[in-house]
Parts: structure tokens; sequence; C-alpha cells
């Protein structure tokens, strides 16, 4: 099962259904399906071909989706870039994850997309066989691009122009989404086509879409909650909305413009939606809002959306099992409704299975028990991308994924989320591991050690870092933070720099292991202290 067949059979059986609506644009299925081949037609004329692996620098656009797809028609694997990295985590995809190819917006948000690589080490950029520009190719931008000596090519042209499509390339492995894991670099999780199709036709029937569904993507198609919106609409033909550059204004139009049925955010967004919404009337296309708890618990969000007559239900995924994996059931046949308002879900795959361990004793515990969640669905991921022992080590023997959440099973099929395990941290939707923060800092010269831990303020989450100082070293967090900013996405800057002499400890059997949970403690109180 590829792409370019269900791209095919689409433009065959309803050509001329929305496929996209891009800032209010509309493109038709059969429109996508040409678009998609001349672009695949000319990659291949400039030596994009099976297994190289492209790096995808996009927003929520058209062009993401006709490069996706166009890699896919040609064997080539996408590593999915969120356009808020920065010159340390785009030379990490670009180094670690082996690009041969990088595809860009320099002109997007006046980000100085030309700066950030000039900030990526030579050695890296070197490997890279082009970069195609989304844009004006005669762009400031675009121009500094290509005066680094890089082979650009504008990607205007190469949609637009003739050229013979070659037959779509049967390589199953296609997309690479980023995310924090145990160490202190983000893992590269792999997924193939098949399974990639075979969720998006589940989320069809689990989430009620039809011919006239209206799906808005607000979250980046870079990451695999985003990406699965946009898959659930793609590959059945169901409509995606989406635009560049989503805010809570901005949203609620679109939803009003084009009569969205569905949408998929963090907890927080939705509650915006609501409060900033004129009445129930900007709603009443509305109908499923699936929402996931990255924020902290969020009172008044059900109470709001009843009063709104939205429709509410928690949802549950991740990047090695995709995302909308599992949502809660909104009618008592699916399961204990008494559960659709809590994180978790059903899982949405007949053949999916959820328990919980018990991380103590390694035995899996009764429903209703807490310990870590392990799921089985047909929507897992291939491992991760050049890293065989982190795929092994993610894996049960039977197969099943351990997600490093804390839940409870409530039958074989529901569960509920409860938190992480670990000490990852949710910031602005993205899970990060504070390790990959942690690195960075480490390497400036006044700092000897580094611990960052996720602080609750409000409605989010903000990281705080605590710092052990060289020997007879100032403290700078001013610079520090200018810095992070160059080096990492903004969400990832801590918002606050502490110096200590010690990091609060304790000594077990096996080794010293740093507090993290006082950590946490004392980073609440410093920003309650200054808020």
């Amino acid at each position: 099962m590829y792409f370019a067949e269900r791209l095919a059979r689409l433009a065959a059986t309803q050509g001329d259904q929305f496929a996209l609506i891009d800032q209010n644009v509309p493109t038709t299925v059969a429109q996508l399906h040409e678009q998609v081949g001349r672009l695949a037609g000319n990659l291949a004329a400039l030596g994009v071909g099976a297994n190289d692996r492209v790096a995808l620098w996009l927003p929520n656009c058209l062009a993401w989706v006709q490069s996706f797809l166009a890699c896919a028609h040609l064997g080539a694997t996408v590593l999915a870039v969120n356009t808020r990295f920065r010159s340390q985590e785009v030379a990490d995809i670009v180094g670690r994850g082996g690009a041969d190819w990088l595809i860009m917006w320099p002109d997007f948000k006046g980000i100085a997309f030309g700066d950030i690589l000039g900030d990526v080490p030579q050695a890296v950029l070197s490997r890279l066989r082009g970069l195609i520009t989304v844009g004006d190719p005669d762009s400031a931008a675009s121009t500094a691009i290509a005066a680094r000596g890089h082979a650009v090519y504008a990607y205007t042209g190469l949609v637009q122009s003739p050229c013979t499509t070659p037959d779509p390339y049967g390589n199953n492995s296609v997309l690479c989404f980023t995310t924090s894991g145990t160490t202190s670099l983000p893992k590269f999780v792999l997924h193939n086509q098949h399974n990639l199709i075979l969720h998006g036709d589940v989320m069809r029937q689990a989430y009620g879409y039809n011919e006239h569904s209206r799906i808005f993507a607000s979250a980046p198609f870079c990451g695999a909650f985003g990406f699965s919106t946009l898959t659930g609409g793609l590959v059945t033909g169901c409509t995606v909305v989406c635009e560049p550059v989503s805010d809570t204004a901005s949203t609620l139009k679109q939803i009003r413009r084009h009569h969205v049925t569905h949408t998929y955010a963090n907890n927080e967004s939705i509650l915006k939606l609501l409060e900033a919404a004129e009445s129930p009337a900007d709603f009443e296309s509305c109908q499923l809002f699936g929402f996931a708890n990255f924020s902290p618990a969020i009172g008044n969000l059900l109470e709001k959306a009843q009063q709104n007559g939205l429709p509410l239900t928690g949802l549950y995924g991740s990047s090695e099992l995709q995302a909308l994996v599992a949502a809660q059931p909104t009618n008592s046949s699916q399961g204990d409704l008494s559960k659709r308002y809590l994180a978790g879900g059903r899982l949405i795959h007949p053949t999916g299975r959820v328990r919980a361990r018990d991380p103590a004793s390694g035995e899996v515990v009764a429903h209703g028990e807490s310990g870590e969640i392990e799921i089985s669905s047909p929507s897992i991921m291939i491992g991760y991308l050049d890293n065989p022992e982190a795929t092994r080590n993610a894996m049960t023997a039977d197969g099943y994924f351990k997600t490093g959440d804390l839940g409870y099973s409530v039958s074989d099929r529901q569960f509920v989320f409860q938190t992480r395990m670990g000490d990852s941290m949710r910031l602005s939707g993205f899970l990060v591991n504070p390790a990959e923060i942690e690195h960075a800092i480490e390497n400036f010269d006044n700092v000897r050690a580094c611990q960052v831990v996720g602080a609750t303020q409000g409605t989010k989450i903000l990281p705080v870092a605590f710092v052990i100082l060289q020997p007879g070293a100032q403290a700078d967090p001013v610079g520090w933070t200018l810095e992070c900013k160059r080096l990492m996405a903004g969400f990832k800057v801590p918002v606050r720099f502490e110096v200590l002499t010690e990091f609060p400890a304790i000594e077990s059997a096996n080794a010293v292991k740093i507090q993290k949970h006082k950590l946490r403690d004392m980073a609440d109180f410093l920003l309650a202290e200054q808020s």
C-alpha cells in the first residue's frame, strides 16, 4: 500500500474533491495528483531517488504536502524538520539523520534561515547534494543561501515544469519524526507507507469522517500530531484545511469560513478558542474536537465546551505509535464513558491492545492499577532510524511499545494516561528531553553542569535551568539566553537561569541520582515569586 497508488485512485474516483485548502486557496485531488507527478519527475531529474533522505523544513502548506508525496513516489525518506528549529537542531538532523537534500522556505515569517544555515558547521552541510527553496528564488534570503556555495534549485520550477513522471518506487520507508529519547540527542522515528495509510483509513471510521468532512490542521505537519491530522484526510479523500501560521483568531476564522468539522489540539488551545468565540454558532459545523493534555489541568475546559455545544474527547498518541491512535469513547458501546474527558483513550485499531506493567516488579498489572503503559498497534513505527539497539530497548519481547507513560488500563483497548514516567517536558506542544538543552548549556565556557526542569506557570510548562559555574566564573543569564536562542527553538530556551553550588541528590545502591522533583519545586517557586 503506497501513497502514489492511493492518490492516483482518489484522483480517478473523486478528482474534483478538495484535498487541501491552504490559506483559503483550494487544491483538488486531481490537481494535487498532477502537481506531485511533476515534482517527482523533476526531483528525479535532479538526482533525488530511492533511499535518499530529504529534510523537509517547511510550515503547514501545499508545498509540504506536495514534497512529502513526491518523495514517497520516488522511494525517498522525509526527515521532518520543525520550522522553529535553529542551527544546533538542523545540524543534528542533516548530520546524524543523514540528509541528502534540504527543502526549505527561506522567507517564511521573516526568519533568518540563511543565518541559521550559516551557523551549521560546513562539515555537516557539505553532505547535502542540493537545497530546494520555496518562495521567491530572487529574494534576499534565497540569494544569501546561494552565495554560500550551495547548489540551490527553485521549488516553483520543479513543481510547474512539464516532465515525465517516473513509475512509483516500492520503497516502504517514508517518514521520520524527531523525538526526545532517554539520551541527550533526539531519536529519529521511522514509519513506512503501509502503516501510515492504514492509520489514516482507520481514523476515518474512528472519528466519523465522510465526503463532507473538513479537518483543520493546527498542529505542524512535521510532528506526529499534525501529520496524523493530515493523513486522516489525505488518504481518505476528506478535505484538510491549513495555513502556515495559526493562532486563536485565525483558527476561528477558518472554522467559520470552511465549516470545519474536526480538529485536534492541546487543551489550552481549545480553551482559547472557546473563550474567544463570539457565540456557540461559531462551532455549529463542528462534529468532534479531540484534545491532548499537553498543558496542566484546565478546570473550565469542559464547562466552556458544553456552553458552546462543542463535542470533545480526550486523545493519546506518540511519534512511535502515530498520533490520534487512541480517543476516549463518545458512546457507551465503545467503552467506559466516564473516562471521556481524561487523557488516553480507546485504541482506534481493532487489533490494538494496551496493558500496564509495574516498573518495580516487571509484572503486568490488573485493569485499574497504575504502571507503565505498553501498547501494541498496527500503526507502530518500523523503528528508530539507524539505531537498532534503541529499537530493541523500546519494545517488549511480544511486540508491545514501552511508552514511558504512567497510566492504567480500563480494558484491553481502553486506558487512562496519568503522567510521563521520566523527566521529559511538554513545551509548546512538543515533547522535549531536558538533556538536549542541558547538553547545549554545558558547552558554555562558564558553566560546569546544568539541569533543566519544567516549571508550571498558570496553564504553561516553561523550562528553567539550574547551573553550577566553573571555578571563578561569573553568571551570565543574559548571554546564556541569547546563545540558547541562537542554538535552539525558542520554546526550549530557559525562561530563567538559577545558579546553585550543588544539585539536590540522593545516593542509591547504584549511583548518585539528582532529585529532579526538588528542582521542579524550586522552579515553580521561583516563577511564582517573579510573577
